[in-house]
C-alpha cells in the first residue's frame, strides 16, 4: 500500500455506469455522496438512448442533465464516457460525440467504461477472457458479442481515438471490497490489447443497491480500513433512487464511510494516477504478469457466475424485480 497524503489509511471510491441516471433524481443520489464528502466517478452518455428496449436514461442533450453534470464536475467529481450513447454508433458519430463531450465540459474523457451490448464497445465480452475462459463466456452470455470498437474495418471502429484520449478502461470484477487487494498491479498494462487500449484497472462488482447492500457493510468498511486497503466500487448509481427517495442502505454506509477520518474519498482517475506515480517512482513493470491475469480471468468469471445463477442478486435479476420498476417514481 502506498503512503496517502494527510496520514490517511484507507481509498473509498466508485465507478458509476450512467444508465437508468435521470435528472432531478439522480441529484439527490450525488447530494448523498457531495454531503458527506465523497468525490467518485460518473460516466456519461453524449447522445439519446437508441436501443430503448434494453437502456434508458439522460444525456449531454438533456439540459437539466447537463447543468447537473456541469455542476458535479464543480463540486470536484470526475465525469468520464460510457460510450457516446447507447446503442450502434457509427465512427463517425463517435468523433462528432467525442467533440461534443469537450466543448459541453471543456475537457476529453480520461476514463472510459463499455457499456451493455454497445457495437463499439472495446476489447469487450469473450475478447476480455483468455482460453479456455473465452469459450465459457460464449456459452454463458452468448448475446454478449460481435464487439468490433477495436476491428479496423468495423463500422465501429474507434480504437485509434481511444488509445489517445482515454487513460484508465475498466476490466475485470473483484468479488470483495478491497479492490486492490486482489489486483495490487492497477493500473497496469496488457500486451494483449495494447494497440487501442492504455491502463486498465479492476472493481469492485456491485452493479445495483442488492449488491452494494451486500457487499458494503460497516464490517467490511472497518476491515478496508484496516487493511489499508483501496475500493474501486462499480455500480449504477441510477438505480439507487426509488419510490421517491434515495436507497436507505446507500444512504447509511455513505455517511458511516464519511465519518471515516482515516478514509480518502477522491474519484476513480485520481486514485489510479497516485498508484501509476508509484509504479514510476519504484520503476515496477507497468504490464500485468500472466500468471495475475489467469487468475483474474477466473476470479472475474466466478464473481459474475456467483452473482448471476447462485446469489441472484447481479443486474439480470434486479431488472426483473419490482423494485427495479418503482426507480425514479
Amino acid at each position: 500500500m502506498i503512503k496517502l497524503p494527510g496520514n490517511k489509511k484507507f481509498i473509498f471510491t466508485i465507478i458509476d455506469d450512467t444508465d437508468d441516471s435521470f435528472y432531478p433524481q439522480i441529484e439527490e443520489v450525488y447530494d448523498v455522496l457531495y454531503k458527506n464528502g465523497v468525490r467518485t466517478t460518473k460516466t456519461l452518455w453524449v447522445y439519446p438512448v437508441r436501443d430503448q428496449e434494453r437502456s434508458k436514461g439522460e444525456c449531454l442533450q438533456d439540459e437539466g442533465y447537463k447543468k447537473f453534470v456541469l455542476n458535479l464536475k464543480k463540486k470536484g467529481f470526475e465525469l468520464g464516457l460510457h460510450n457516446v450513447g447507447s446503442g450502434d454508433y457509427k465512427r463517425e458519430e463517435i468523433i462528432k460525440g467525442l467533440t461534443e463531450y469537450e466543448e459541453i465540459l471543456g475537457e476529453k474523457p480520461n476514463i472510459h467504461v463499455n457499456h451493455s451490448y454497445n457495437p463499439d464497445n472495446i476489447y469487450c465480452g469473450p475478447k476480455r477472457f483468455s482460453f479456455p475462459f473465452n469459450i465459457i463466456v460464449k456459452y454463458l452470455y452468448s448475446n454478449y458479442s460481435n464487439f468490433s470498437g477495436e476491428k479496423k474495418n468495423s463500422k465501429n471502429y474507434w480504437g485509434d481515438i481511444h488509445k489517445r484520449i482515454i487513460k484508465y478502461s475498466r476490466n475485470y470484477e473483484i468479488d470483495d471490497i478491497n479492490t486492490i487487494k486482489h489486483n495490487p498491479y492497477m493500473p497496469y498494462k496488457d500486451k494483449k490489447y495494447d494497440e487501442h487500449c492504455n491502463y486498465w484497472y479492476s472493481s469492485t462488482f456491485a452493479p445495483n443497491q442488492w449488491m452494494f447492500n451486500h457487499i458494503v457493510t460497516k464490517e467490511s468498511i472497518d476491515r478496508l480500513e484496516k487493511e489499508g486497503g483501496i475500493c474501486i466500487l462499480y455500480t449504477h448509481l441510477g438505480y439507487y433512487h426509488k419510490n421517491g427517495k434515495v436507497d436507505e442502505g446507500f444512504q447509511k454506509m455513505i455517511e458511516y464511510i464519511g465519518k471515516k477520518e482515516s478514509g480518502l474519498f477522491i474519484p476513480v482517475s485520481n486514485v489510479l494516477d497516485m498508484l501509476l506515480e508509484e509504479k514510476i517512482k519504484k520503476k515496477t513493470s507497468e504490464y500485468l504478469p500472466f500468471f495475475k491475469k489467469i487468475i483474474l480471468e477466473f476470479n472475474s468469471l466466478k464473481t459474475r457466475i456467483k452473482y448471476r445463477f447462485l446469489k441472484k442478486i447481479d443486474d439480470y435479476h434486479f431488472k426483473k424485480s419490482d423494485q427495479y420498476n418503482e426507480i425514479n417514481l
